[in-house]
């Protein structure tokens, strides 16, 4: 049978004109002049062509254009770094490092009337704790767009909403996964705590069903402070270590796939000499896989982790310990 090409040529294309080092940029990464190309910090033996079109990484014997760059280093399939690309204006992206430019303002998407398809998506296809799931939308961190998709908001230390990405709620056929023209990575979505420690997790989704796993293990009190960086650059918990010198410790909650351990031995090795790192991998791909599988009592004992890791809040260093 005849299956429909999800993109045109003429979208791919377009995905493939993206300059990569402003999408590098625009993520956070840190780059530095060498020679004809430009070196990303942190990632050894990651380079950059100074037309900003190809890249190499030679530690890991990878490479490619626009589209590759995306699916290595924000842990994407194909299809979505496409949609990443196609989502940000090539004229957001015209900027070249080192170069002050004043930036556009951030506009929030138009509220819709209504949350209940972001409450039905998150609850019943997600598998997130309904008490979860309002809590975040009592604290405006999440709400339903006129395209009733699900916005998660990040805001600054004023209370300004800064960064703020879009999920669709549909479940069939096409989805749509990209963050708001002009957000700003550096303000992450997050779950203020009280403690000397701080869970990393690469989407706003992820956060949401570690704090439903945490019910799923009664765990009634749980102080940490949680961040999603929206991918696994860090420019969102450099901002949020600076914003709470009280932080101690490091606990990775990045995914459980390639792009994810190699992002957590990237954040080891550039925080490991003024934090504790520790690591909590889930079980499946994400947190969101684990609680969906425990929602699916098929998978139950899969994913049947010791209560323990939860109820001692992640203190079990000899188990995650790096």
């Amino acid at each position: 049978m005849y299956k429909v090409k999800r993109f045109s040529e003429e979208e791919i294309c377009r995905a493939n004109q993206v300059n990569i080092l402003a999408y590098a940029e625009s993520i956070g990464l840190k780059l530095k002049k060498v020679g004809r190309s430009y070196k990303v910090k942190n990632y050894g033996g990651l380079y950059i062509d100074a037309d900003g079109y190809k890249w190499n990484w030679f530690s890991q014997n990878k490479g490619g254009g626009p589209i590759q760059f995306v699916m290595v280093m924000e842990g994407k399939n194909w299809v979505d770094a496409i949609y990443t690309l196609l989502g940000v204006e090539k004229c957001d992206l015209r900027i070249v490092p080192n170069r002050s430019e004043e930036r556009v303002e951030f506009k929030l998407p138009e509220k819709n009337d209504t949350f209940k398809h972001i409450i039905a998506y998150l609850i019943r296809s997600r598998g997130i704790d309904k008490e979860v799931v309002y809590d975040f939308i009592n604290r405006e961190k999440i709400y339903e767009n006129k395209n009733r998709s699900c916005v998660f908001v990040g805001y600054d230390e004023n209370k300004e909403p800064k960064y703020a990405s879009v999920r669709s709620t549909n479940t069939t056929g096409e989805t749509y996964r990209g963050d708001v023209k002009n957000s700003d990575k550096t303000f992450p979505f997050c779950y203020e705590g009280t403690s000397n420690t701080v869970c990393v997790f690469e989407a706003p989704i992820d956060l949401m069903s570690y704090l439903s796993l945490l019910k799923y293990h009664e765990v009634h009190e749980f102080r940490h402070h949680m961040i999603s960086l929206g991918g696994v650059a860090d420019k969102a918990l450099d901002y949020y270590l600076k914003l709470h010198p009280e932080i101690e410790r490091i606990v990775l909650c990045i995914d459980n796939d390639e792009a994810g351990h190699f992002a957590c031995e990237r954040l080891n090795e550039k925080y490991h000499d003024h934090y504790k790192i520790l690591r909590h991998s889930p079980i499946g791909k994400d947190f969101n896989d684990d609680m969906l599988s425990i929602n699916n009592c098929t998978k139950l004992a899969l994913v049947k982790e010791p209560t323990r890791r939860y109820v001692n809040e992640i203190d079990t260093e000899e188990e995650i310990e790096f």
